[in-house]
């Protein structure tokens, strides 16, 4: 899979991308043929498909399992918090080796890192044994390994899918976002990790070491929650309505060129995600999953659950993502109190609004969101900046994750000194309404992205949600932000177990502050 930047956004060509090309111009003859090359393979379309077939997450019906078993053992859906970075992995890995009929996934980011592989590994594995493997991701930051999926496609048990695919498939790729923004700008921002239709993953994280807290040098905070049985049913769903959406293209049709072939090397970088990761034998791999069963059904909380979910068209049949839609449900809508983690703010057109009149009406409202040290995009920050000061007079209590606090130290699995960052999307209303998914509160999440969530409606679930959140907005995780006398910005909290206080954005300098004023007169507000 990918090794690729975790922010979610549509970023420009490569810095790398314009040196080696730019490096190689000797004349003004030679840059225009360079710039020519560019726009004419930007303007490259995505093949047409002519005859693509169809298929459901029920289809073939799951077989008799022990996960089938537990599924339908009770009505209503089975819910399980999945906080914890490591357990999330595991979780995921013991699902995989769980399949018995099929297995549905679809992600934004899949990187070819140690948990990528290891995922990769588990998936092999089940189609191995005959699973039926159905794998979507969005094309935006998977550029130049068509080979490696082209490779798993050529198992004959796995078929792979790019959402929203840009024609030119070579070094120019991402020049293509250049010249066809209104249509490349839609990505698919899902996450959904489905076993044999009744046991699926859902949350924020994507796939790779950094939300698993197996990154040296940075992880990010997430939430995820497996469920079970009638919420699973909807998360099959919602992956038929992307699988076999007008934008899924099988990646065995994208591209035929030399360079786009599987390679030795990629086939021997699979082979490798083929070797077992663990140095246990087959016994006690069995022994271990069974293990993780019994202590999942034992956990599991039943009650009421449901998937909200935008359409794989939404970009020109919804103007605004579902999401919007949640203030207006009477079952759904804050009244008393609501409290958010979200990796990228930026609450402007009807976002703004919404918590305006929340805070008018006495409610109450708790935000944690990223600083500028643990924000892993500097335009996204500088963007969210002015909307601050705003956010805090309409009586938001406004966190900031510190970066190298209490939070890093926590997420951090590998034995380094290492960073922290939000990638959160978390919601609790009154106490009561849980959601967990893909939504960021910012334009991309609202207007451009696909998004899903997993929405439980249950207060003992929503209280453990709440005591998760509440780590990460202890005084040595997060800067707590206020106003001064004179309405100027203070940020308070722990360093060393001592109180301290900041009038600047902690870790910056007047230049990093300066730069962000001049990212904030071009109109890419509405990018982000």
């Amino acid at each position: 899979m990918d090794m690729c930047s975790p922010r979610e956004s549509t970023l420009p060509l490569p810095r790398a991308t314009f040196t080696r090309v730019f490096s190689r111009v000797r004349s003004p003859r030679g840059l225009w043929a360079i710039c020519l090359s560019l726009f004419l393979t930007a303007c490259a379309s995505a093949p047409q498909v002519a005859d693509k077939s169809t298929s459901q997450f029920d289809d073939p019906a799951p077989a008799a399992s022990p996960l089938v078993t537990l599924a339908t053992s009770e009505p209503n859906s089975g819910i399980r918090l999945l906080a914890d970075p490591s357990e999330a992995l595991q979780s995921r890995l013991q699902l995989a080796a769980l399949a018995t009929t099929t297995l549905d996934i679809q992600y934004y980011l899949w990187q070819g890192d140690n948990s990528g592989l290891a995922l990769t590994h588990e998936v092999l594995q089940a189609a191995d044994r005959g699973v039926r493997v159905r794998i979507l991701l969005d094309d935006i930051y998977h550029s130049g390994r068509d080979s490696a999926y082209q490779t798993l496609d050529a198992h004959p048990n796995v078929e792979v899918r790019l959402f929203n695919p840009m024609g030119n498939r070579g070094a120019a790729k991402q020049a293509n976002y250049a010249f066809k923004k209104s249509t490349l700008n839609y990505r698919m921002h899902n996450k959904i990790f489905l076993v044999d239709g009744v046991a699926a993953v859902l949350g924020g994280r994507n796939i790779g070491d950094e939300y698993f807290g197996q990154d040296p040098s940075f992880n990010f905070q997430d939430m995820d929650a497996i469920a079970l049985g009638d919420v699973a049913a909807e998360a099959g769903n919602a992956f038929d309505l992307f699988w076999n959406a007008e934008l899924a293209f099988p990646v065995e049709v994208l591209n035929s060129s030399p360079e786009a072939m599987p390679t030795a090397t990629q086939t021997a970088v699979l082979a490798a995600a083929r070797e077992r990761v663990t140095p246990s034998g087959e016994e006690d791999n069995a022994a271990a999953t069974a293990a993780w069963l019994s202590a999942l059904s034992s956990d599991l909380l039943w009650t009421d659950a449901r998937i909200i979910v935008d359409r794989p068209d939404r970009s020109t049949e919804q103007p605004d993502s579902a999401f919007m839609s949640l203030i207006e449900d009477p079952s759904l809508r804050p009244e008393k109190s609501m409290v958010i983690q979200t990796a990228y703010l930026i609450p402007n057109g009807p976002t703004m609004g919404n918590i305006e009149a929340m805070g008018a009406q006495g409610a109450s409202m708790k935000i944690l969101t990223n600083s500028a040290l643990s924000n892993n995009h500097n335009s996204v920050h500088a963007f969210y900046v002015p909307y601050r000061k705003r956010l805090i007079e309409a009586g938001v209590d406004l966190y900031e994750v510190q970066g190298n606090g209490s939070l890093a130290g926590y997420l951090d699995r590998v034995g380094e000194d290492g960073r922290a960052g939000l990638h959160t999307k978390a919601m609790v209303f009154d106490q009561r309404v849980s959601i967990i998914g893909s939504y960021n509160m910012d334009p991309r999440s609202r207007v451009w992205n696909s998004e899903i969530a997993l929405v439980v409606d249950d207060a003992g679930f929503a209280a453990e949600v709440l005591e998760e959140m509440a780590r990460d907005f202890t005084p040595d995780a997060a800067w707590r932000l206020t106003l001064d006398d004179n309405g100027k910005l203070l940020w308070s909290g722990e360093s060393g177990g001592e109180p301290v206080q900041f009038s600047k954005d902690p870790g910056t300098t007047w230049w990093t502050r300066f730069v962000w004023g001049v990212m904030r007169i071009f109109p890419l507000e509405n990018e982000l």
